[in-house]
């Protein structure tokens, strides 16, 4: 495939909105975590989601080290936070957790502070596809907030939902 092609199915693939989380894992001392809206729930029952991380990130890492991930997703109000964990991961951003204010899930992952909904899974499964692995992950605790909008992805740029 040529660059061309890639920038052509990347702006294809920017067509569908999409919603902006945060997936994060703790090993050890090592909190990882990165902007994600590769994300999509698998079954209700069992209850399953799936995350695509990118076989070269930490979190991938501590992912697998864990064998559990967390999911927040993020309000409208969380577009900064998404913006730090969407950087190329640094000692300094491992160290301070894009300074995000969290607390501890059954697993032991991070669960971002303030988001609208979180999920606390349990790795089932793992598939490496292309450059990423597919993590289906088994839910053993969430929650939700209904006070915010959401913050969306479309078209390479951060996005709010506006009444229809």
């Amino acid at each position: 495939m040529t660059e061309e092609e890639r920038r052509a199915l990347r702006a294809m693939m920017g067509s569908f909105a999409t919603g902006v989380t945060v997936v994060a894992a703790r090993q050890g001392p090592l909190l990882a975590g990165m902007t994600a809206n590769a994300i999509s729930s698998i079954s209700i029952d069992p209850p399953l989601l799936m995350a695509s991380v990118n076989r070269s990130s930490e979190t991938h890492a501590a992912i697998v080290g864990s064998h559990s991930f967390a999911v927040s997703v993020l309000s409208a109000e969380q577009q900064q936070l998404a913006e730090c964990f969407a950087l190329p991961n640094t000692a300094d951003k491992l160290q301070r957790f894009c300074d995000a204010s969290w607390h501890e899930a059954e697993t032991g992952s991070p669960i971002l502070d303030g988001a609208l909904a979180y999920f606390d899974c349990r790795l089932n499964a793992s598939h490496p596809v292309g450059t990423h692995t597919i993590f289906i992950g088994e839910i053993v605790a969430s929650g939700h907030e209904e006070r915010d909008d959401p913050l969306l992805w479309f078209a390479s740029r951060y996005r709010r939902l506006a009444p229809a």
